[in-house]
């Protein structure tokens, strides 16, 4: 396989992963509508798939990956993510999305020495055609992971109202602070998400909410991810919550949610995207 080199661009992306050591906090939801909002309001977004069940393609209607595919980049057969990009149905939204070789793909680079940092140098290029790249990472602190983390700048937790969910984020605030200390990574905390709220049981979610208050103090979004059937539904259609339905209460958090996110990045913003 010989690799395309592609020319550098003129942009410097923000890299921001998408992590959860616990399934079905709605960390694929959340990427997937959270790049469609931010590239509807103007940024030039690349959304990485780095889960093996590459649920992200499927969630946005686009078809699977072609060969080559992100397996090749990582097992370091392609020199740079840019090579596999591609378009998704969203206007400024690019993807370069995981295939079914990545969870063997995985195994191999464990043995690699220097293996968490094989994505970062691989998005060397890619930074500099995109403002904002965001990493869908399994749901686990594996390998691949690893990688995401050690490639951004930013972390974003996604967590659901639930009591198991406040050992998962303290897991991954561990992983960070494992990375700053022993790897010498500037990864910030971006903010903790809660997902999936359910508006019905408040005096749980006021104990739960509390909880988090407690031990995360200013590191939560103040935007909620609410329980809503048309965040499932528009995954199964194979739609962002925008196309699906772009009043409801998902497309209206995740909206603010991108605002929000832009005003932790504004000097990272593009001009028009602001407002």
């Amino acid at each position: 396989m010989v690799s395309k080199n592609p020319e550098r661009g003129s942009r410097n992306a923000t890299t921001i992963a998408i992590a959860s050591s616990k399934g079905g906090v709605g960390k694929t939801t959340t990427a997937v509508n959270l790049a469609t909002a931010m590239a509807e309001l103007g940024c030039h977004v690349l959304l990485i798939d780095l889960d093996p069940q590459a649920h992200v393609a499927a969630a946005l209607g686009s078809p699977p990956a072609p060969s080559p595919t992100f397996s090749d980049v990582m097992l370091g057969h392609l020199n740079d993510v840019q090579e596999v990009v591609r378009l998704s149905p969203t206007p400024q939204l690019m993807l370069a999305g995981s295939d079914k070789r990545l969870a063997e793909t995985e195994m191999v680079l464990s043995a690699k020495i220097g293996k968490e940092f094989i994505l970062r140098g691989a998005l060397d290029v890619a930074r500099t055609h995109h403002d904002i790249i965001l990493i869908d990472c399994p749901p686990n602190i594996g390998t691949l992971t690893l990688n995401a983390l050690c490639a951004a700048e930013h972390v974003i937790i996604p967590a659901d109202m639930s009591v198991l969910a406040l050992e998962g984020v303290s897991d991954m605030l561990d992983t960070v602070t494992t990375l700053r200390k022993r790897l010498g990574q500037s990864l910030n905390v971006l903010g903790i998400l809660a997902t999936r709220v359910d508006v019905r049981t408040k005096r749980i979610n006021e104990s739960i909410s509390q909880s988090f208050r407690d031990m995360f103090a200013e590191a939560l979004f103040a935007t909620q991810i609410p329980q809503n059937a048309s965040l499932n539904r528009a995954h199964m259609q194979g739609q962002s919550v925008f196309q699906y339905a772009i009043t409801s209460p998902g497309a209206i958090a995740y909206r603010a949610l991108a605002h929000e996110v832009m005003l932790k990045l504004n000097a990272n913003i593009p001009k028009e995207a602001v407002g």
